[in-house]
């Protein structure tokens, strides 16, 4: 398994990992929030691949004049999840945004579904909204400190053997 930068060629495989989390984890109309942004967002966006397959995807912005990197649209093909490839590419984001920005602390919206595993990650929510995706699926923004701890923790899983282990 290995992330390499997103090109306009797995746009299709990216497409495919977006429909197989509706309507759990998306819903239909965000799709083409998501087209906009692969396609011209400029912003950093990867693609894990895994037995010659991508699995999953996800990227992450800078906000101009500010402290923040935002998460955007990582997400994990539905067969492939519970397999740890959300850890890896929520590590690999996170070590992007230590090791090539001056960012102070990293934000993303998620649902109520997901943000247990952000929590885990080291995310605290600051706002809840019910129904604030769509209903059924509330609109949870977080945000992690990049403090000295954070960063040498992210810094660590990175350096282990295996960072889905």
């Amino acid at each position: 398994m290995y992330l390499r930068a997103y090109s306009p060629a797995d746009r299709s495989a990216c497409i495919g990992i977006f429909r197989s989390n509706v309507p759990r984890f998306f819903r239909d109309h965000e799709l083409a929030g998501y087209l906009e942004f692969i396609d011209g967002s400029g912003c950093p966006y990867f693609v894990v691949r895994s037995d010659a397959r991508i699995v999953a995807c996800g990227g992450f912005g800078l906000r101009p004049g500010s402290d923040a990197a935002d998460l955007c649209w990582g997400m994990v093909d539905r067969e492939q999840q519970g397999k740890r490839i959300g850890r890896f590419l929520l590590l690999a984001r996170l070590h992007a945004i230590v090791t090539t920005t001056h960012a102070r602390y990293v934000r993303l919206g998620t649902s109520q579904l997901t943000d247990g595993f952000f929590r885990r990650h080291g995310f605290q929510i600051q706002t809840r909204k019910s129904d604030g995706f769509a209903a059924g699926l509330d609109e949870v923004e977080m945000r992690m400190e990049l403090t000295t701890a954070n960063r040498a923790a992210i810094e660590r899983a990175m350096l282990e053997p295996d960072p889905l282990g």
